[in-house]
Formats: structure tokens, sequence, C-alpha cells
């Protein structure tokens, strides 16, 4: 039986994740929360040496990108220091480490969907202190997979978001105000379940191909699209307004592009397309029914 010790357990995506090997009776989830290890604070070595474990599954982030431009050294701390004791100890006790990152490690000046090898330039701190956590695990460790995954939507909403794009869309549009959505920034929408369903495959098939994964919602969307297709798919009647990123100005500039080319898992795992994926959610959060 493998042992995996899930970090950030509660969160959107590890909530997931637990959901989807909870069904697996092979593997022994050992789920960790902030209150069992703070990983900006507590001391992380200290912590993993009295668990027994074979995977280590990495879900903590500090992830609110315009909060980040102010805390910059929360953000190092957290998404690279961090990072880099587990990558550190997981070396020392051959454990294999799965770590997630961020489509904002790119600068959106391509017109094509980024491949795992294309250069880097993050435009904020959060991609910056996430792209900083790669480094350190690929300078310290081998036997890791790094998923880079791109705007996140799961049943468990995201810790300290109060929830995430779709709920909010959902709650505008039942308050029936009118809603101005960024029409010209390009991304890839992505379901917190298809991931986990990607972690279980790897760790399922035995994959050992390690490195860094685009893990993203096949398709591409702006903002204000992905709102319309959640409007649609809810046959709900809004007044949805497209507007510049200039018009809602933001601490962390954002790439204007972002969409990963997912060619590389797809061999491994076939990611589905973002509208189905919202479709699969809707269902799962009870917005759609049978």
């Amino acid at each position: 039986m493998k042992r995996i010790l899930l970090l950030g357990a509660n969160g959107q995506l590890g909530t997931d994740i637990h959901f989807v090997f909870s069904s697996f009776p092979q593997y022994e989830l050992i789920d960790v929360y902030r209150k069992d290890l703070d990983v900006e604070k507590d001391d992380i070595r200290q912590f993993f040496s009295q668990v027994e474990f074979d995977i280590l599954i990495n879900c903590t982030s500090y992830h609110k990108t315009d909060e980040c431009e102010d805390f910059p050294s929360k953000s190092l701390v957290v998404n690279s220091l961090a990072v880099s004791e587990m990558a550190k100890y997981c070396h020392e006790h051959d454990k294999v480490l799965y770590h997630f990152t961020t489509n904002y490690i790119f600068d959106g000046k391509k017109n094509r969907p980024y491949k795992e090898d294309d250069c880097a330039n993050p435009l904020n701190v959060y991609g910056i202190s996430k792209l900083a956590g790669e480094h350190f695990i690929s300078n310290f460790h081998d036997k890791y997979f790094i998923f880079r995954v791109s705007s996140l939507f799961g049943k468990a909403g995201a810790s300290g978001k109060g929830g995430n794009f779709v709920e909010t869309m959902i709650q505008l549009g039942k308050q029936g105000k009118t809603i101005r959505v960024v029409d010209d920034q390009v991304m890839s929408p992505t379901h917190t379940l298809e991931i986990a369903k990607a972690v279980f495959t790897f760790i399922d098939k035995k994959i050992d191909a390690y490195g860094i994964y685009h893990c993203s919602g096949e398709g591409e969307c702006s903002w204000y699209e992905f709102a319309k297709e959640i409007f649609v798919q809810l046959n709900m009647d809004v007044d949805l307004i497209p507007i510049l990123h200039t018009g809602y100005p933001t601490k962390a500039k954002r790439p204007v592009y972002s969409v990963l080319d997912n060619t590389k898992i797809n061999e491994i795992y076939q990611m589905v397309n973002w509208k189905n994926s919202l479709t699969e959610y809707l269902y799962r959060k009870g917005h759609l029914t049978f």
C-alpha cells in the first residue's frame, strides 16, 4: 500500500485529490491541514520526519495574486523556500514529489499555447515566487512532477478567495446586475477534479518520466467567454458586457495570453475540454440536475 502525504488537503485542489483517491483502498492518504503544518512558520523537515510516506503531494500555495504584490516575503516563503525544504527532504529520503505551479510564470507575449520548455518571464510576484519554487525543486530533487495549472475552479472553492470565478458569476447573475468581465485576457479554465484525475493516473500507472507537465483544461477562452458559457449552460439571461483589462485595473499585472499546451500530459492522461469540465462541475455543485 502506497502512503501519500497530502498537504493542503482541504483546499480547492486538495479536496478533489482526496475525493479521487478515497475510492481506492490500495492508497492510504494522510491529509495534512494548516493546523497540522503551517509551511510558512513550522519546521517542515521535523514534521516529515514524524510521518511515514512514499509520495508527497503539495497543494499548499499563497495564491492571492494581487495580495502577493503587498507581501512578497510571504509569497517567497510559502511558494519558494518551503518548497525548497520539501524537495531537499524528498531527495534525501527517496520520496516522489508532486507540486503545482501556474500559467502566470509566462508573460503572455506569445500567440500560441505555451509548452513546458518555453521561456518563463513572470509579470507579478506570485508568478516569480512559483517559478522560484520550480527551480528549487529541479535543483534539489530528481523524482518530481511539477504540474503547471491555470484558472482553477473546484467544488470546495479556493481557500481565502471565498469561492471561485464560476460561483462569483452565478451569484452576480442571480442578483440581476450588469456584469462586466475582461475579454482581452485569454487562458484555459481548469476543473480541479481533472487535475486530481491526472495525478491519480500518474501514480497508478507508476509513471517515472519525471519533470514539468502542463495540466489545464483543453481549449482556450477569455474571462468574458468563460462567463458567457457559464450562463449559457445554466440558461440564465444575464446582462454581460465585455471590457478591456485596462477597464478593470488590478494590483498585479497579468499576462494577456497564458494558454498552456497539454500535448505532453495528454500522452498519459487526456485533459478534458474546459466546457465539458464546466458542465461536470455544475452538476457536482447542484447548479444543474439530471
